[in-house]
């Protein structure tokens, strides 16, 4: 079965992106075109959005055939829009006005824009300088535009009552100290490799998932190959079918060679 794998799903950060080196893993990427190559289509999976994936250069050393951003939210083939699971306009303006009232900044993402609704704060300061992220512009009024995904940073210890003030339609999901994911569809990165498939019609049994994170444990459980970085928190590690090396030593790279991918 592993050398009829047709597809392989591969995560970003601490998985083919070092965070302690702030740099690519560009053994695993140069591995992962080989495997492209060799006749394996390539998604991008990963919780960032599409302006984010982007602004880290990651596409200049790699082509995937298609990205699944925002944790499913969003899909992509070739660059182009298969779906997207956008916030009613009223929810992302209810939102906005509870935030503003906490001054807690938050970054907005359309299909391939995202935006912060005013200036950082210190917890966006937080997350970016750990992400290495490029700041997005400031945009007031949302009206104009599909949003598919909302990142508030905010305070742990706020989290109770702004779920009292925001739209009961609102999941709240902390991922950090500083940020927290709001959503209103039960969006996962399961959700967004089943709907490829899907649309590509290849069974999940021919599909490779590699990661290291809780919200790559959904991943895990929509593909016939799952695999965890040598990283990754012992929950994904629990769920993968195979356990990697970590990052800093090429661990997609040697997934890869150990299953003749490459």
């Amino acid at each position: 079965m592993v050398n009829k794998i047709k597809i392989i799903f591969v995560d970003i950060d601490w998985t083919i992106l070092d965070h302690h080196k702030h740099d690519f893993d560009y053994e695993s990427i140069s591995a992962l075109n080989k495997a492209q190559e060799n006749g394996c289509l390539l998604y991008l999976c990963t919780a960032r959005p599409y302006e984010s994936v982007r602004k880290t250069n990651l596409l200049n050393y790699m082509k995937p055939d298609g990205l699944i951003c925002t944790n499913g939210a969003t899909g992509f083939i070739n660059d182009e829009v298969v779906f997207a699971d956008n916030f009613p306009k009223e929810i992302v303006n209810k939102i906005i006005k509870v935030c503003k009232q906490h001054n807690f900044t938050l970054e907005l993402s359309t299909e391939k824009q995202r935006f912060f609704t005013q200036e950082r704060n210190e917890y966006a300061d937080a997350f970016f300088a750990t992400y290495d992220e490029k700041i997005p512009l400031i945009k007031e009024n949302f009206d104009d535009v599909n949003v598919s995904a909302i990142l508030l940073f905010s305070p742990r210890d706020k989290d109770e009552e702004l779920l009292k003030e925001l739209p009961k339609e609102i999941n709240l999901f902390r991922f950090a100290e500083c940020a927290a994911d709001l959503n209103i569809y039960p969006s996962s990165k399961a959700k967004g490799i089943e709907r490829i498939l899907s649309i590509l019609n290849i069974d999940k049994k021919y599909a490779m998932g590699i990661g290291d994170d809780y919200g790559d444990i959904p991943m895990f459980e929509s593909v016939g190959l799952a695999v965890a970085m040598g990283n990754a928190v012992e929950e994904a590690k629990n769920k993968a079918h195979f356990i990697s090396k970590k990052v800093g030593e090429s661990g997609v790279k040697y997934a890869l060679e150990y299953f003749k991918l490459i």
